[in-house]
Formats: C-alpha cells, structure tokens, sequence
C-alpha cells in the first residue's frame, strides 16, 4: 500500500509537469471512447469524473537524426503525464484531455523537448436521428530533427497548433439512410528556426460530406466528398493549393469477427500558383479488423493520398499498407506485432521516390490493475532513390505505466 501512494504522489508530481503529446484525434464520428484504460479509478471533481496517470520511458535510439551520414546514437527518457475528465449530461458525453512529454536525450541535449496538448470533445445526441460531434485542441509541439525534409538546425523545430471540428449527422441507427456533414479548420505556427521553418506556417481549413445506404442489416454503401484547403502564410510561398476528393465505398459489419469500411476514389490537388502543375490520380482508404478470439485481432490498413511537402517537391503522394496484431496470452500479458510499408512518391521539380519498411514488436506485463510495465523494439529501413536520404534507425524502449 505504501508503494501504490509513492507512485500516486509521483503521478501528482509529473501531472504539473508540461510536456510531446499525443491526443486521440476525432475521425469519422470523432474521438470514441475515455482517456483511461485498464479499469482505471477515477476521482469526482464537480459534476465530472478525473482519471488521472503518467507514462515513464528509457530506451536507447541508435539514429536519432534519421541519417545515413551523421548518425547520433543516444539514450533517452520519456515522461508523459496525462489526465482526463469526463461527464454527462442526459444524453450528451463531454470529456477534457491533457497529455504531456519531457523527452531527455543524454547524448543530445539539444533534442530534448516539452510538449503539451490540450483537447475538449463533446458528443451530443439531440434525438434518435441527429447529433453532433465537436472538438477543440492546442497542442505546442515539435518534429524532431530529421523527420522532415527542412535543413536540420541545431534544435528541433517547434510549433504551436490550435484547431476545431464538428460533424452533424442525421439518420437514425437502423435508418435506410445517413448523412454526415463535417468541418476542420487549424492554425500551424513554428517558433523557432524561422529561416527555415517559416515557409511552413499554415491554415488548413477542409469540409466532407459522407451518404449512407444500408443495403443489409451490418453492410452500408458510401458516397463521399472532401475539400481541403491549404493557406501558407509567407508570401515568397508557392505551397498554397487544395485537395479534392471523391469516394465510393462501404462500410460492414458482418459478424462479430470482421468490422471494416473501405473507399476507393479520385483526388486532386490544385495549385494557386500557375508555377506548380496540379496533380490528380487515384486515391483509396481501407481498414478491416478481423478477431478470431476474443482476445486476439488482426488489423489491416491501406490508404493513397496526398501530404504537403516538408522542404522536397510540391507535394507528395503517399501509399501505404499496414497490419498488425495483437494477442492478450492472459488477464496480464499482451503483445502488438505491426509492420508498415510506406511510399512517398514525389511530385513537382524532383523524381524523388522513398520506400519506408517498419516493424514493431510491443509487450505488455500488467502487474497491478494501476501498474503496467512494457518493452517496445522498433526497426525503421527507408530506401530513397536520392542518396541523401535512405536511413536505417533502432529504437527500443522500457516503460512504465502508472494510474489510479
């Protein structure tokens, strides 16, 4: 008992502790679910309920710079406090979320990093056939040195971003049909570096709308739209440009082994500036979940779609294919297996063509229902038809894991 109460005023500690963050992002429908796992206990605070905890890492990553020539071996450390904080009003789901990273690099001071993000959603159900999903988020982050395609400096460069999506839906559970209407818009702005860093500085502002018709009780056809508009803020920029897209799909539910929703289209990306050709071509999102047990599921992803440029080229057409699984052996013991091939396919004055080879091995050991221990072993090959850029990287990391 005398342990369990260090750990809580260790995590009370780190909680004030402002920190890389990731926060679940809103897709589809938004973000589904709690900010805790595990059976975690929460603690009242008002009308809501708070579920507090914090991550420790140590691990050694052997490329920190993702280079083949200026290689930076190093260990590193990892704290990343969170906490979040649901409620309930009737019908409508309301939660908070905070979520931190101090990452130390002891062979690399000048990659160590705070993070932090910052994100409220709300679900709100008006009547059996119509609700809304809306979300706000901060996040002050970084990339780390090496992961884009800018000049590396001598820090990572840093950024802050704020944003806000809703999707409306109409169409009752069991309805014949749906229809979901949704908006994003964010602001990106770099901090530092700027002599670099400041081409970058963006609005993006998208809508989509998205038709259901159930053909079967679980299998509904889709019928989709997207725009997405990008605005950079340095004048000497010719980056501005939209993205369109189009898709036919469907989306199942067959049997309680295999959920999944799939969409094949056209995109195409158009340039403001009459010195960037626009480019167009086929475009596809797919995600299936298979489970076979109960305690064991295997994911499948794939999608073709367009990403800003990060310092190479007009834009980018990446492709992408994924799977992964993971088994739980017990009540305690879990493991994740994944491997991810990724090609970025660049356009405008460059015939740069990268293949991205990733594989991943996780477990996972819960000591205590508050308490979980974990290892984590990641090999990154990337391949580059420019010999600037192909790269090999090893990453593995301990963790801890702590809530109440």
């Amino acid at each position: 008992m005398a342990a369990r109460f260090t750990w809580i005023g260790l995590l009370a500690l780190a909680v004030a502790v402002p920190g890389h963050a990731q926060l679940p992002q809103a897709t589809g429908r938004g973000a589904e679910g709690g900010g805790h796992e595990g059976g975690a206990a929460g603690i009242p605070v008002g009308p809501m309920t708070a579920y507090p905890g914090v991550d420790l890492a140590v691990g050694y990553d052997d490329n920190l710079l993702r280079s083949s020539t200026n290689k930076i071996s190093t260990p590193v450390a990892v704290i990343s406090p969170y906490i979040t904080l649901e409620g309930r009003s009737g019908p409508h789901s309301f939660d908070l979320r905070y979520r931190g990273a101090a990452g130390f690099y002891s062979d690399s001071s000048n990659d160590n990093y705070l993070d932090t993000a910052l994100q409220a959603n709300a679900k709100l159900i008006f009547t059996t056939r119509s609700d809304l999903t809306a979300r706000l988020d901060y996040k002050y982050g970084h990339d780390p040195r090496g992961s884009t395609d800018r000049p590396i400096s001598s820090d990572p460069d840093r950024y802050w971003q704020a944003g806000a999506f809703a999707l409306y839906g109409y169409g009752g559970q069991g309805a014949k049909g749906r229809i979901e209407v949704d908006g994003e818009y964010y602001q990106r702005r770099y901090t530092n570096n700027l002599q670099n860093t400041a081409v970058s500085d963006r609005n993006v502002a998208s809508a989509g709308g998205t038709f259901f018709w159930r053909v079967a009780p679980k299998t509904r056809l889709l019928f989709q739209g997207r725009y997405v508009d990008y605005d950079y803020t340095d004048p000497a920029s010719n980056q501005d440009s939209s993205d369109r897209y189009l898709y036919v799909g469907a989306q199942w539910d067959v049997t309680a082994k295999t959920t999944g929703i799939a969409k094949y289209g056209y995109s195409k990306k158009v340039f403001s500036s009459p010195q960037n050709p626009s480019q167009s071509g086929s475009s596809w999102d797919l995600a299936v979940r298979w489970s076979p047990l109960t305690y064991s599921v295997f994911d499948f992803t794939t999608y073709r779609r367009f990403e800003e440029s990060t310092g190479v080229g007009d834009a980018i057409v990446q492709s992408r294919v994924g799977a992964r699984w993971t088994h739980a052996w017990n009540s305690r013991l879990s493991h994740s297996i994944g491997y991810d091939f990724t090609n970025d396919n660049y356009k405008g004055n460059t015939s740069r063509d990268d293949n991205t080879n990733t594989l991943g091995l996780r477990m996972d050991y819960r000591f205590r229902r508050w308490l979980k221990f974990g290892a984590e072993y990641q090999f990154t090959d990337r391949e580059s038809n420019d010999p600037l850029y192909p790269y090999r990287r090893n990453l593995i990391m301990f963790s801890i894991g702590a809530t109440l």
